[in-house]
């Protein structure tokens, strides 16, 4: 073909070419995946494990004796998706982060565990070692974690690992994965998580927080250790105050009183929810 000929088909060829890459993309994204991609993303790595013992990381990592250690970790047998989005350089990492995450949060949810930049540890290991994609490695300030459970049936566990690497490429990763038995053990976020939460949203909610409600519940336990929690979070940055409100506030603030968290950082909201518990960040 002369070069004359090749320029008069190309167009009509690289057209083709294009939209075949589209549809692959498209394509790529496993069927059931929770989270809608980004606008403009690439799939760049794409598969489905069934039947796979599978471990959501929902604390710091590190390298211990040559071997990764999670500070926190469940593990189970279930339906593992793994996919990481390559986003348009057009979009920063916190823009694919946050549309991924508040799709999540719009959902019945419980989270678990939540990292910015340098707090999240090294990026080498969460690429390589946690999430088995050395296109995730980038500089730490540049990363963000996040791990939840959607309360749905069936449940499913999500990790999200956003990057922006040092030549500046956009990455997304997601993992879904669905063990075959939900998982009966309480899972509870971490006190940094519970702050991050609050800094950024402004509120908090949590479950009955009260010592003896919640008795009929099989996780009856529940109440004192989200009370611990709360504590443990405040006590974390004493800058903070909240107002706290449910119909069981009153008891849930002199309960956090006794443990030593000062009056003036605490205030009574409103008298609803009637279940639960709502912090406010004054």
């Amino acid at each position: 073909m002369s070069f004359t000929a090749f320029s008069r088909h190309a167009p009509l060829g690289l057209g083709f070419l294009l939209l075949a890459q589209v549809a692959m993309a498209e394509e790529s994204v496993p069927e059931g995946l929770v989270i809608e991609p980004f606008p403009g993303a690439e799939v760049t790595q794409s598969e489905v494990r069934l039947d796979t013992d599978h471990g959501v990381v929902i604390g710091l990592v590190r390298k211990v004796n040559n071997r990764l250690r999670a500070e926190r970790e469940v593990r189970a047998i279930g339906e593992l998706i793994r996919v990481t989005f390559e986003i348009p350089r057009a979009h920063s990492s916190v823009e694919a982060f946050d549309h991924a995450k508040e799709q999540l949060l719009a959902r019945p949810h419980s989270m678990l565990y939540y990292c910015e930049g340098r707090e999240c540890g090294a990026s080498s290991l969460w690429a390589n070692e946690v999430l088995d994609n050395s296109r995730l490695y980038g500089p730490e300030e540049n990363q963000a974690y996040l791990a939840l459970s959607l309360d749905e049936d069936p449940q499913k566990l999500i990790s999200l690992y956003a990057i922006t690497r040092g030549n500046r490429r956009v990455y997304l990763h997601v993992d879904q994965f669905t063990p075959d038995e939900a998982i009966s053990e309480p899972l509870y976020p971490t006190p940094a998580t519970l702050l991050k939460l609050l800094h950024a949203n402004g509120r908090l909610a949590l479950p009955a927080l009260e010592p003896g409600s919640g008795s009929d519940n099989p996780r009856a336990e529940e109440p004192e250790v989200w009370l611990n929690l709360v504590n443990r979070m405040l006590r974390s940055d004493t800058r903070v105050r909240v107002a706290i409100s449910g119909e069981k506030a009153p008891a849930v603030m002199q309960r956090l009183i006794d443990l030593d968290i000062r009056a003036s950082r605490l205030e009574i909201g409103e008298p609803y929810p009637e279940t639960g518990v709502v912090l406010e960040k004054l």
